[in-house]
């Protein structure tokens, strides 16, 4: 950029006296001024000048105005006057540009006008005079100590600032329109053009007019364009010599010199004028275009880089993306404006096209390793490369962080990985995380071709999601971790990685999906024994073979493994569902299973464990080597069923809950040498325990029933020490069978409450009252109840949820042994069901099929079953047994079923028995039974019903007490309860009662005496029963006045 100067010639020393005030009114401000060829009007905010006194202007700055400082006083001779005045002339003579003479006055301004008004006007009229009257204007007075003097002096100095800008304007504006005009003629120079084109371009810049600067070199810029025998006429050669590049730094050479002895080459002129392009856009902050331009230089001299030897290219390349990243970040933005995110990318654009330079050289210098170049966008550049690398001699480098960096394989990984890291954030900054992991790839390649594998992995760690699936640009970045952690020994997060790459082996080629197989089973081996959950392997159809001899379960495994996989062992859980409410878990697996790629049926069975039911397939498990492989296969939206029946060797287990005891019946279906049998109640809770009551030959041992050698049914009852929980219980057995120990699980819903609940209670001395009460959900019917061996006429019909059956006996004292006989309807209704089920199987030819839909109908017939219609009717009334969700043969033996109005026979059913002693409680001899109206009102009689209930031929006598109620005539009262009634008799008596207080009132005490039925008998208190016992709400009577005391303060 070209300087402006301000030129003082001061041959009398005054400008010590003046320079501090001149200096302070620098720069200049808001001048307007027409210049430039459109010779419109132009503000220029400032205008920064510099001072030179009694010395000339540097040779590249432009001289603004000169001054001559003169001295001169009326005490001076005349002959020193016009030497003066002489001197001054000659000075104005010999200046081109513009000039202005100032003079200078110590003395204070005088006193009176006209002797100060004699003093300026003869000095300076004189000296105006001397000079010429056209120039007069040229001349001004100062007198150093007047602020007015000063204004008006630079009020002079801005006039001739403005008309030599505008003259200068004006010539350089001309020159140029005619060598435009002349630019088709012999002998046009280009170079010339250039160097008056940019005199102008430097003025406006140096008159901060940016774009009127920008706008004279994007002429010339079209112009060598346009003109393409000016590249060859002007210019001596192409001239590639310097590779370190600094384009904002353009007096690096001595440009303008060897433009204008035309001895600059091409490729320092290009590089000369997007160096002032740039300024001047740096200046503007139109840094968007500032990374425009420099890369359209960097491909613009790189396509014309045919004769220079590649080495140069990328070296300067290099130097180039590096600068431009320099300038770019030494621009300063708000985080909120939108050019930070242009600058991110551009950054990142230029360091990525460096690292590929980086590439070029250190592949050239034998600094990169071999093998490390494998991107198709530096393949073609290398291969120029690798027939150069053979040279001994490589051409000199003169950026020195280059140069260091081609000296040392250290240096050069430390600016290839600091230029990557580079590349990496600015590449985040601006949201294109694929292309950051891309450079941060190449830092990992870079460790692994340097065999540093720790660092390696910390680099790739970052870039791999650790769920979901694997683009193409994920699987290479595993591929490299996978190579460092198998390096370092780190198996089992290199199987995790096998593991994901086999599943995306879309983006792999065969011999690479085969080598990660191989890999696969290798690793497998190698890692600690672990579990892991894998997507390698899918569970596709699941089908039951009811035709084995054992429990056998095909399962089709879908193997993504492109290689055939040994596996030890497959298994798969099974867990009780639907209405279980305990989890039965049985394990089937099958041993030395070869997987295919693709699906392959595997077979699995077991003979220690069955139960018959309805399974839910949780999960599969694949044993390769040390590593175990879980496959879900249920989850909350989506769960899968298979239907299994007994083992054909496993026992037949029924359990019935009596009073105080649990039946065990055993049906072997093949002799058993020995079983173990646990019973868990609904709580999870043993059934048996050492307390227990156990028949001769059999025993409990470790909450265990032992059972010895068993060849036929045998049923055994058991007394519980305590009662266990209802609900559905677990049963899990061990037994022997030729040697062979079995297991057995299975699940029964048991009632383990007693479904008849006895109480006794006294009447009197001699009397009781037995109840019976039905506590089952189904009904019972009572047979016979015997109390203190005194048979009692049994109920004739079945007792429903919560209905009871009263009789009075004779008994003494304060326990009665009492023992009922009874039937319940659900025994009668299974003997039904299995019998209906037997029959359907038997002729469909289904008989293995037999207990497990057993338990699903009599499942059913208990949840939808009419009891009350069912007893009517002795006909089962329940709804339609489905079968969705069923196999085929399930389905056809339901189909087949009819259930619904099967006849039942309810005697059917095994009579239970029920012994127990019960303390016999005391009943109340009267009840009562009070009701009132529970709002009333204050000092108003209310009426007030007392329901007396007693035995029959009661004479009693009834008392109100009360501390808040008043009772409106008698508040005794005698009543005798009627001989006609039956058991008990009962009567009402009526009361009036006056509530005295608001408020809540309790009703008052109720006491009853018992007397015979003569007169003058003596009455006793009996006991009371109250039943109902409701508070009055008493509310303020309007027709009496109230009465308020109120408290007097003295």
């Amino acid at each position: 950029m070209e300087r402006l100067w301000f030129s003082i010639t001061d041959e009398f020393g005054l400008w010590s006296q003046i320079s501090f005030e001149f200096e302070a009114r620098l720069p200049l401000r808001n001048l307007i001024w027409k210049g430039g060829i459109t010779q419109t009007a132009q503000f220029v905010s400032q205008l920064n000048a510099h001072v030179v006194v009694n010395e000339p202007a540097p040779e590249d700055a432009t001289s603004l105005l000169h001054i001559y400082l003169v001295a001169l006083n009326d005490s001076e001779s005349d002959t020193r006057k016009a030497e003066v005045r002489a001197r001054a002339k000659a000075w104005s003579i010999r200046q081109k540009s513009p000039w202005l003479i100032v003079l200078v006055t110590n003395s204070e301004p005088p006193t009176q006008g006209p002797k100060f008004l004699n003093m300026r006007t003869t000095l300076l009229d004189r000296l105006r005079s001397d000079i010429g009257r056209k120039d007069s204007d040229h001349v001004v007075h100062l007198q150093h100590k007047q602020v007015e003097s000063w204004n008006a002096l630079f009020l002079a100095i801005r006039d001739q600032t403005v008309q030599g800008l505008e003259a200068r304007t004006s010539v350089l504006g001309d020159e140029i329109r005619r060598m435009d005009a002349n630019r088709m003629l012999p002998g046009w120079n280009y170079c010339k053009f250039f160097v008056t084109k940019e005199r102008l371009a430097d003025l406006y810049a140096a008159l901060e007019l940016w774009d009127a600067a920008l706008a004279q070199y994007d002429e010339l810029e079209a112009v060598y364009e346009q003109l393409p025998q000016v590249q060859s006429a002007w210019f001596t050669e192409f001239g590639a010599s310097d590779d370190f590049t600094d384009l904002l730094n353009v007096h690096k050479k001595p440009y303008r010199q060897q433009l204008a002895r035309n001895t600059i080459t091409q490729f320092d002129f290009c590089v000369y004028l997007c160096g002032q392009q740039l300024r001047l856009l740096v200046e503007m902050k139109r840094y968007a275009e500032v990374v425009q331009r420099a890369q359209r230089l960097i491909d613009g001299l790189g396509a014309k880089m045919h004769n220079v030897s590649p080495m140069f290219r990328a070296a300067w390349t290099y130097s180039t993306c590096m600068n431009v990243v320099e300038i770019c970040e030494g621009v300063q933005l708000a985080q909120d404006d939108a050019t930070v995110r242009v600058l991110a990318v551009a950054k990142a654009e230029f360091l990525a096209s460096a690292r590929r330079q980086l590439d070029v050289l250190g592949t050239m210098c034998g600094r990169l390793p071999a093998g490390y170049l494998k991107r198709s966008n530096t393949r073609e550049l290398t291969q120029d490369s690798e027939s150069r690398a053979s040279e001994p001699n490589l051409e000199p480098i003169s950026n020195p962080v280059l140069a260091e960096a081609l000296a040392s394989d250290a240096r050069f990984d430390q600016v290839y990985v600091r230029t990557c890291e580079q590349a990496t954030q600015y590449y985040l900054d601006s949201g294109r995380k694929r292309f950051a992991q891309v450079m941060q790839g190449d830092i990992a390649q870079l460790h692994i071709c340097r065999e540093r594998w720790a660092n390696a992995i910390r680099v790739l760690r970052p870039l791999i999601p650790e769920t979901g699936d694997l683009n193409v640009m994920d699987v290479h970045l595993a591929e490299q971790q996978a190579v460092c952690e198998r390096r370092l020994g780190h198996t089992t997060t290199c199987l995790l990685l096998v593991q994901r790459l086999i599943s995306s082996a879309r983006f792999l080629d065969s011999s690479a999906q085969s080598s990660y197989a191989n890999m696969l089973e290798e690793l497998a081996h190698e890692v600690p024994v672990s579990q892991y959950s894998t997507v390698l392997f899918r569970v596709g159809d699941i089908a039951v073979d009811y035709d084995s001899t054992s429990i056998a379960v095909n399962i089709h495994v879908q193997s993504d493994v492109p290689a055939a996989l040994d596996v030890q062992r497959v298994e798969a859980v099974l867990v009780a569902g639907d209405n279980d409410a305990q989890q039965l878990e049985i394990v089937i697996d099958a041993h030395n299973v070869t997987l295919e790629p693709g699906s392959t049926r595997v077979a699995l069975t077991t003979d220690s464990v069955s139960c018959a039911g309805r399974f839910e397939v949780q999960s599969v498990h694949i044993f390769v080597g040390n590593v175990e492989f879980r496959i879900p296969v249920s989850n909350a939206n989506y769960r899968r069923f298979v239907r299994l029946n007994a083992h054909p060797a496993a026992p037949i287990i029924e359990l019935r809950a009596c009073a105080n005891s649990l039946v065990v019946n055993i049906q072997p279906l093949v002799p058993i040498d020995s079983m173990r049998l646990w019973v868990h109640d609904a709580q999870s809770q043993s059934v048996f325990d050492d307390q227990c009551m156990v028949p001769e030959g059999y025993r409990v041992e470790d909450e265990a029933l032992v059972v010895e050698a068993v060849e036929s049914s045998a049923s055994v009852e058991i007394g519980l020490a305590r009662n266990p929980a209802s609900g559905s219980i677990t049963v899990y057995a061990e037994y022997a069978v030729d040697g062979d120990l079995r297991m057995l699980l299975d699940t029964d819903d048991i009632e383990f409450a007693m479904p008849v609940v006895l109480t006794a209670r006294k009447l009197s001395t001699h009397t009781l009252l037995v109840r019976a009460q039905c506590s089952a959900l189904a009904p019972v019917r009572v047979l016979e109840l015997c109390v203190c061996d005194v048979s009692i006429e049994p109920v004739a019909r079945f007792l429903q949820y919560g209905e009871s059956a009263t009789t009075v006996c004779e008994a003494e004292g304060d326990k009665a042994a009492i023992s009922v006989r009874f039937t319940m309807l659900m025994d009668a209704v299974r003997m039904c069901v299995y019998e209906l089920v037997a029959k359907a199987a038997s002729a469909l030819k289904l008989d293995a099929h037999t207990r497990y839909v057993q338990r699903v109908v009599l499942a059913h017939v208990r949840r939808t079953i009419d009891a009350q219609a069912t007893v009517c009717e002795s006909r089962l009334v329940c709804e339609p047994v489905p079968t969705l969700m069923c196999g085929r043969d399930v389905s056809r033996l339901l189909s087949a079923l009819l259930v619904v109005g099967a006849h039942i026979n309810l005697d059917s059913g095994p009579v239970h028995t029920h012994h127990t002693t019960l303390s016999v409680q005391s009943l109340p001899i009267v009840r009562v039974t009070v009701s009132a109206s529970q709002l009333c009102t204050v000092y108003e009689e209310t009426p007030f019903v007392v329901r007396v209930q007693a035995l029959c031929g009661k004479r009693l006598r009834v008392s109100l007490v009360s501390s808040q109620c008043m009772v409106a005539g008698a508040a005794t009262q005698q009543v005798t309860i009627a001989q006609d009634a039956e058991s008990m008799g009962s009567c009402e008596l009526r009361f009036g009662l006056v509530p005295l207080v608001v408020g809540f009132v309790p009703v008052p005490e109720i006491i009853c005496h018992e007397g015979g039925l003569d007169d003058q008998c003596e009455w006793t208190r009996v006991p009371t029963q109250v039943t109902s016992s409701p508070s009055l709400c008493v509310v303020q009577n309007k027709s009496v006045p109230v009465v308020c005391s109120v408290s007097v303060v003295r």
